[in-house]
Order: C-alpha cells, then sequence, then structure tokens
C-alpha cells in the first residue's frame, strides 16, 4: 500500500508543475528557465509517456506476487448426453453364458454439476526470486525516468540559451542598425550640401537596407525557434512565450566531486548488471521442486428425466484436499541455453557499463576544458567590445565635426557591430559549457536547478 502510494505521488508531481505552469502563463513576466524546465516537466508528453513506465513496473511487479497468493476458480457444467457410451461385460455376470461379452450402456441423459477449486504455491524458488527483485525492478524504472528526465532538462536549457542569444543578437542589429541609420542622415546632409560624394551617400543607404534585411531574417528565425520551444515544453505552438531577455553572468564555481557516484546512466548500468544476475538465479531455480497445496468441492447430479434435475436424490457432494510436488527431469536443455544467453548478456552489460565509465570520464574532462576555454575567451571579448565602443562614438563625433572620413567611421561601425556578435556567442557559449559540465557530472536536475 505504502509503495502503491510513493508511486501515485510521484505520477502527481507533474500535475503540480502543470498547475503551476498555468499561473506562470498567466503573468506577464518573461518566463525563466526554471520556470519553462517546470512547464516542460509537467506537459512534455515524452516526459507524460516516460513516466507511466513507474506504474507499468508497479503492476508488473503485483503481478508476479499474485503467484503466491490463493488461486480460486468456479466452475460450472451442463451435458446433455446425445447417445449413451457402452462398455463389454462378460455374458456370465449378467447371466448370459452363452455370449462372451454383452454390450451394456453406462450414464445418463444429463448430468450437471458446478465447484470451486483453490490452489496455493507454497515454494517455488523461481518466483520468488522475481518477486524479490521488485525493489530493483523500481530502481530500474526510476533511473531510466530520470534520465529522460535530465535529457528534457539539458534540451530545455540549451534551447533556452539559444534563444536568448538570437534574442541579444537582434538588439545588438537594431543598435548597429540605428547606427547606420544616425550615419545615412549625417551623410545625407552632407550629401545635400556638396561635401560627399553621391556615391559614398548610396553605399550607406546599401549598408543601412542590407542590416535591416538581416535583422528581419534574424526575427522570422528566432520566430520559427520559438515554436519548437513551445513544443519542447508541450505547450501550444502559438502560444507567446517570452523569456527573459538579459543573459546571466554566470560564474564557474562547479566542483568535481565524484562523477561515477552521481551519473545516472553509470547507476543504471549497475542496476542492469544486478538486475540480469537475479535473472540467472532465476532461471536455475526453475529446476527446484515446485509445491502446491490444492482444494476442491464439486455439487453434481446425473439423471435420465429433466425433471429429476431439482431431485435431490441424484445429486452428490465430493471434495477433496492434497499436495502437489512438481520437479523438471528435462525440458531438452531450454533452461541450459536460457541460461548461457542470459550469462552472454550480462557479460555483455559489464562491457557495457565499462564503456559508459569511460564515455562520463570523457565527458568530464571535455566539458571542464571547453568550459575553461570559453571562459578565456569571453574576457577578451568584453574587453575587445568596451574598447569597440569607445572607438566608434569617438569616430562618430569626428565624423560629425568633419574630421575623420566615412571609411573610417563604417569600419569602427563594422568592428563594434563584429564585437557586440562575438561576445554575445562567447558568452552563450560559457553558459552552454557550463550546462554541459553540469551534465557531465550528472547533476543536472541537483546543482544545476538550484543555480537558475
Amino acid at each position: 500500500m505504502k509503495k502503491t502510494f510513493v508511486t501515485i505521488l510521484k505520477l502527481s508531481l507533474p500535475l503540480i508543475y502543470l498547475l503551476v505552469a498555468h499561473r506562470s502563463f498567466g503573468q506577464s513576466e518573461p518566463l525563466s528557465m526554471k520556470q519553462a524546465i517546470g512547464i516542460a516537466m509537467a506537459s512534455n508528453y515524452s516526459l507524460k509517456a516516460d513516466s507511466m513506465n513507474l506504474l507499468v513496473t508497479e503492476y508488473q511487479n503485483k503481478t508476479q506476487r499474485a503467484d503466491f497468493m490463493p488461486q480460486v476458480n468456479y466452475a460450472s457444467k451442463y451435458e446433455y448426453n446425445l447417445a449413451l457410451p457402452s462398455q463389454m461385460i462378460p455374458g456370465e455376470f449378467l447371466g448370459q453364458p452363452g455370449k462372451d461379452y454383452v454390450p451394456v450402456q453406462f450414464g445418463t441423459r444429463y448430468k450437471a454439476g458446478s465447484g470451486v477449486e483453490v490452489s496455493q504455491t507454497l515454494y517455488n524458488k523461481s518466483s520468488r526470486i522475481k518477486i524479490n527483485a521488485a525493489g530493483l525492478n523500481n530502481r530500474i524504472a526510476t533511473a531510466k525516468h530520470l534520465l529522460t528526465k535530465e535529457e528534457l532538462v539539458y534540451q530545455v536549457a540549451a534551447t533556452y540559451y539559444a534563444l536568448q542569444a538570437n534574442a541579444e543578437l537582434i538588439r545588438t542589429t537594431t543598435r548597429d542598425y540605428q547606427n547606420l541609420k544616425d550615419i545615412l542622415a549625417i551623410s545625407k546632409a552632407q550629401y545635400e550640401n556638396g561635401t560627399l560624394k553621391k556615391i559614398d551617400y548610396e553605399s550607406i543607404e546599401i549598408n543601412t537596407a542590407n542590416k535591416q534585411s538581416y535583422l528581419h531574417q534574424l526575427q522570422t528565425d528566432y520566430n520559427d525557434q520559438l515554436v519548437n520551444f513551445n513544443y519542447l515544453l508541450g505547450i501550444p505552438a502559438d502560444n507567446k512565450t517570452i523569456i527573459t531577455d538579459g543573459i546571466a553572468e554566470v560564474t564557474n564555481t562547479i566542483d568535481a566531486g565524484n562523477i561515477f557516484l552521481q551519473r545516472e546512466d553509470i547507476r543504471l548500468s549497475h542496476l542492469m548488471i544486478e538486475s540480469k544476475g537475479e535473472e540467472i538465479k532465476a532461471i536455475r531455480a526453475e529446476s527446484k521442486p515446485v509445491i502446491s497445496s490444492y482444494f476442491s468441492f464439486n455439487y453434481q447430479g446425473q439423471f435420465n428425466n429433466f425433471g429429476d434435475a431439482f431431485n435431490n436424490d441424484y445429486w452428490s457432494k465430493s471434495a477433496y484436499v492434497g499436495i502437489s510436488t512438481t520437479i523438471s527431469l528435462f525440458d531438452g536443455h531450454r533452461r541450459k541455453s536460457r541460461i548461457s544467453l542470459a550469462q552472454s548478456q550480462l557479460q555483455q552489460l559489464k562491457f557495457q557499463s565499462e564503456q559508459t565509465k569511460q564515455l562520463a570520464n570523457t565527458e568530464w574532462l571535455t566539458a571542464t576544458e571547453t568550459l575553461r576555454k570559453d571562459q578565456f575567451q569571453y574576457d577578451i571579448t568584453l574587453k575587445n567590445l568596451k574598447l569597440a565602443e569607445r572607438v566608434f562614438a569617438s569616430r562618430k563625433a569626428l565624423y560629425s565635426e568633419g574630421v575623420t572620413t566615412l571609411v573610417e567611421l563604417l569600419d569602427a561601425e563594422s568592428e563594434l557591430s563584429e564585437a557586440r556578435n562575438l561576445h554575445i556567442q562567447a558568452t552563450i557559449n560559457v553558459q552552454t559549457s557550463l550546462v554541459n559540465v553540469y551534465k557531465a557530472k550528472g547533476t543536472l536536475l541537483t546543482e544545476f536547478l538550484k543555480s537558475i
């Protein structure tokens, strides 16, 4: 009863998340990453389908436990004999010594009966091993579900950061476009005063139009990406989802710890090895005796006239109780082959477990090294962005005064645009690398969710 309650509670958690999600949609504030993950946990149909495996496993365990519960069956039948069978009896038994055998009919035209049979398994080592593995089965189902959750959190986080990067790129491109419009306005005045050539003015017009077209394309791509994000969250594709604008600055403060104790895939591989070992034990135990007790009670009537069906003189009772033992002596080497198959699968699982550990270590080293490089690149782009902003502001002021050339101003604007884009990319790379580090460590559902 307690296990059932726990299972129902686990399956109810998404409903709680869903209520929180609907409340979030009712608010006008932008959707934070933590809220987005909560909505995905509650609404993503792939995760919902996967969560049913917890309930399926629980029912499978109950089905297995039913083997040791009493089995009660009721049977009832009614027969009409179209032709009564005959039995050959020696003639001398019937007062006809001149005949070797005389046919004699046995039975009645009508037969009716009903009865109850109760059986109880007393000893079945194979079934007992399977029942004892119920907790192991639950842990395997839970581990698989947590892996599905981790993958969903990773996808939501990566997509969220990508959306933030594109949103930031749209904002910076908008500023670049506004800068070009300001330059175009100054150039127009110079062209009308005769201090700027027509070809130079038209060149600025082309650059401004190209920047506007690029901005439009960025917005289109962002809208398409947002549709896919809604699908990932499990909400309508046309939902007007608004995410947090600013990209948070995150400091690299992740402690390595022991990744082999925290990664769910490594834990799952160990559980699968343990489960296969229990399967081998259960197969071997099939050679042991199976002892069962049984009880049967029957009420039967036999008569030649249908009207006698309600006459108690034609009815009789019978009851018996007993113990049966079944021992498998020879099964055509089926059990031996099954054991060999399971042992081969066990060795395969062990190889896969070692491969999983190697992959985990590789992912951890790669993720931490990538994070270190991305953090270094971020510091460089931040300094370069501040410098580019100062250079452009100076060039713009000098160009307004007629001290610097248009080419120098356009170069400064181009350098500023590139510096912004590089800084945005560096920022999002740091964020993505952090997610990869949490994933490699196996703490997406714990440390990462606490950090956002």
